[in-house]
């Protein structure tokens, strides 16, 4: 049976067709390779410089000779390449300013560290203001007076009193000469002079204030006088009792001033 014209027309063209489909893939084949080529030729270029260690140092083979460092000229880049290779530039230059503010910051801490020491070094050493000088005395007073036989009969509000009074009296004199008295002094001066003014003041209120209310008026005003008032009874009672408690104490701290400028 003799073939057909179609037939013959598919013999024919087939090896056509296979030889030609043989010449694209050996081209497509050839134009890969040569774009993995200059793909290995970029990474080649730019590969070191993701590791550590810098290729641009000079180095000695094994042989004991000179190698030269790596290198490439920038002008011979790519511009996808020339971006690459300024971020890592970028990439260097950060490091090193951070490598220089972390300087900085250990440099500022260290001053940091000493001025704390110093400051706790020194600091006993820092003479009292005269607030932190009054509530130290506040407390030491109000301590004693509390630890006597005699506060038994008093209760907490007029021990409150008896110290609001005699440490009036104490700051008083301090702002009046502009003096601080030594630790040896301000203990003696505690324990013996306010005391014994603290237990008089006591008794005096207790024979001028007839009821809780004047009582409480009484020790508003021997903590702030300039500010408080009082009935004019009251005032005149007190005006009767309090003398002889507070001549003798500021006779009393006149003499420490008068000791004080003879030393």
């Amino acid at each position: 049976m003799k073939p057909g014209k179609t037939q013959l027309a598919i013999i024919i063209a087939a090896p056509l067709l296979i030889a030609s489909l043989g010449a694209a893939v050996y081209f497509f084949w050839d134009s890969l390779q040569a774009r993995q080529d200059e793909n290995a030729e970029i990474l080649h270029k730019f590969g070191f410089q993701i590791v550590p260690n810098n290729p641009y140092t000079e180095s000695v083979g094994e042989l004991g000779t000179k190698q030269v460092p790596a290198t490439f000229a920038e002008e011979e880049l790519s511009p996808v390449e020339k971006v690459i290779h300024g971020l890592l530039q970028d990439k260097e230059s950060l490091l090193e300013e951070n490598a220089e503010l972390q300087s900085q910051i250990k440099t500022l801490q260290e001053r940091i560290d000493a001025l704390e020491h110093y400051k706790s070094t020194n600091e006993q050493f820092v003479p009292e203001t005269l607030d932190q000088e009054m509530a130290r005395t506040r407390n030491e007073l109000q301590r004693q007076l509390t630890s006597l036989p005699e506060a038994e009969r008093f209760s907490a509000f007029w021990i409150g009193m008896m110290t609001d009074a005699a440490i009036y009296e104490y700051r008083r004199f301090i702002e009046a000469n502009r003096l601080m008295l030594d630790d040896s002094h301000r203990q003696e001066m505690i324990s013996t002079d306010l005391v014994n003014y603290g237990f008089c003041i006591g008794n005096a209120v207790e024979l001028a204030a007839n009821t809780s209310d004047e009582a409480r008026s009484v020790a508003r005003w021997l903590e702030k006088p300039e500010t408080s008032s009082l009935s004019k009874a009251l005032q005149e009672d007190l005006d009767i009792v309090i003398p002889p408690c507070r001549i003798p104490l500021r006779s009393k701290l006149d003499t420490y001033l008068t000791s004080r400028i003879g030393e």
